[in-house]
């Protein structure tokens, strides 16, 4: 059913934006289907997957927790700026594609395309939700943002227009979906909250004043809202892909977009590679919405042995690993997966063979819970468990001397490609968004656990394929184009 339901949302938003003028669902200037269809995707997952160990926090905790993080972040003021400033260019972090390294943090994706810029003279402003401290670079703590949103959400009121909703609920009863996400009380409370950060945002917009504002993951948190508030100001959105899309990812294929796009989606899709772009592009009118291969951001100087960065840290890989192994392995934890996976996962890891080291990683959003929930696999000791390094160090710097990746369902596996390490997903939902990595022989699942050390034994040494080195730089200068000609295209509607 897990494997199911992935292409059963695909298979039902296409069919919804093809019959149903979800595209012209509105609050004022804002269109609502690009998030509601997102919500539809938790709805979906929640009936169809779900997981009994997670447990939603009610509306007052989650005030409590809008109100806390703000005061959190005045209590650690490492690196953290409270207010905007004059900027070239902006960019807004999800919070989670961060690593730390040696001790203070930076987004995975964000920070090479920063230090570019800043390299040809850029001015940048960095935007991150969130309690962590310290930040390598100064960094605007947005969470001060999303509590003004809630000051000016009575000013920002607009009325809701849902062609078709009557049809599309009904349609998606019959389907025997439940989608209380869908109700207009629910729409009319998202479309509040979406036009209140919009016009939070638009503050800050107005104050750097911009040519290119940069998100990650822009159906999470600030995204849409940055989207829209940039739509209004003729400033191009970029969302830098975070995770493998294979023509296959909830949030970037459209089946049905209007003849303006939508004002809450980016305009530009920066991908990893040519093939996520030409996947977006197909849908995209190349006008409103586009995408640029730009490629990987954090790879680049991992591919290059000759690096003096990449030589700097497989030695820091070298004193970490402290001498040789049969096999390397990456775990790559998550915040899903039941306890009980990840328990059986830490007795076939304590019965390994003798020579094989594990690198156990956290995943940067872990919290108290998913600690819990990975515990036996965190208390595992001994002379092939690394811990700490698994997590102190890049994950690039991990992968190039890694031999596979195991995860529950994890994108690190299309990240270990270029370094030609196989993947192993202990759950068969992963064949719906990484299906693309088993049918190109990357990848694999090994729902058994009895199966996955004779499975991992059977691989043969890991081998680095040709892989280009991206050029930054380039996508970066395309973007500038691409930057005036989409101001003039605002100016112009």
């Amino acid at each position: 059913m897990a494997t199911l339901f992935h292409a059963q949302y695909l298979a039902l938003v296409a069919e919804i934006e093809t019959r149903f003028a979800v595209s012209r669902w509105t609050s004022g200037d804002a269109h609502l289907w690009p998030l509601a269809r997102m919500d539809l995707y938790l709805d979906l997952y929640r009936q169809h997957v779900g997981d009994p160990e997670a447990r939603r926090p009610s509306r007052i905790a989650r005030g409590m927790r809008t109100l806390a993080q703000p005061l959190a972040m005045l209590a650690r003021r490492d690196n953290v700026i409270l207010r905007p400033h004059r900027a070239d260019v902006l960019f807004l972090g999800d919070g989670v594609s961060v690593e730390r390294i040696d001790g203070a943090w930076e987004d995975r994706y964000g920070e090479p395309l920063l230090a570019v810029l800043e390299g040809d003279g850029a001015r940048c402003l960095h935007m991150q939700p969130g309690r962590r401290a310290p930040w390598a670079r100064p960094t605007l703590a947005v969470d001060f943002i999303a509590s003004a949103a809630r000051v000016l959400a009575p000013l920002v009121r607009a009325p809701l227009d849902l062609p078709h909703h009557a049809e599309v609920a009904d349609f998606l009863a019959r389907q025997g979906v439940a989608a209380p996400s869908l109700r207009p009380e629910r729409l009319a409370r998202r479309a509040l909250g979406l036009r209140a950060r919009a016009q939070a945002l638009g503050l800050v917009l107005d104050i750097a004043q911009p040519r290119l504002a940069f998100t990650t993951t822009w159906y999470a948190g600030l995204g849409s809202a940055l989207a829209l508030a940039c739509r209004r100001r003729g400033i191009l959105s970029v969302d830098v892909q975070h995770c493998p899309q294979g023509g296959r990812h909830k949030a970037y294929g459209w089946a049905g977009v209007g003849a303006q796009g939508y004002t809450t989606l980016p305009a530009l899709f920066w991908t990893w590679d040519a093939a996520d772009a030409a996947a977006i592009n197909a849908w995209a009118d190349g006008y409103w919405h586009q995408a640029l291969a730009g490629g990987h951001p954090r790879l680049g100087p991992f591919l290059d042995d000759a690096d003096p960065r990449t030589q700097a840290w497989d030695e820091r890989f070298r004193q970490a690993a402290g001498g040789d192994a049969q096999r390397d392995i990456l775990v790559a934890l998550q915040t899903t997966g039941p306890s009980a996976i990840w328990d059986a996962l830490a007795d076939r890891i304590a019965a390994a063979p003798p020579g094989w080291r594990w690198w156990i990683r956290r995943h940067p959003a872990a919290g108290p819970g998913d600690d819990r929930r990975h515990a036996r696999l965190l208390a595992l000791r001994g002379p092939t468990i690394r811990l700490e390094p698994a997590s102190a160090l890049p994950l690039p710097a991990l992968l190039r001397h890694m031999d596979a990746v195991v995860s529950w369902a994890s994108g690190v596996a299309a990240e270990a490609v270029p370094f030609g390490v196989p993947a192993l997903f202990l759950s068969a939902d992963a064949t719906g968004p990484f299906g693309h990595l088993a049918q190109a022989g990357h990848a694999r699942v090994v729902t058994d656990l009895d199966a996955l050390i004779p499975t991992l034994a059977a691989l043969p040494p890991a081998s680095r394929p040709p892989c280009p080195t991206p050029d930054l730089r380039l996508g970066l200068r395309r973007l500038e184009g691409i930057a005036a000609r989409y101001r003039a295209l605002c100016a112009d509607a």
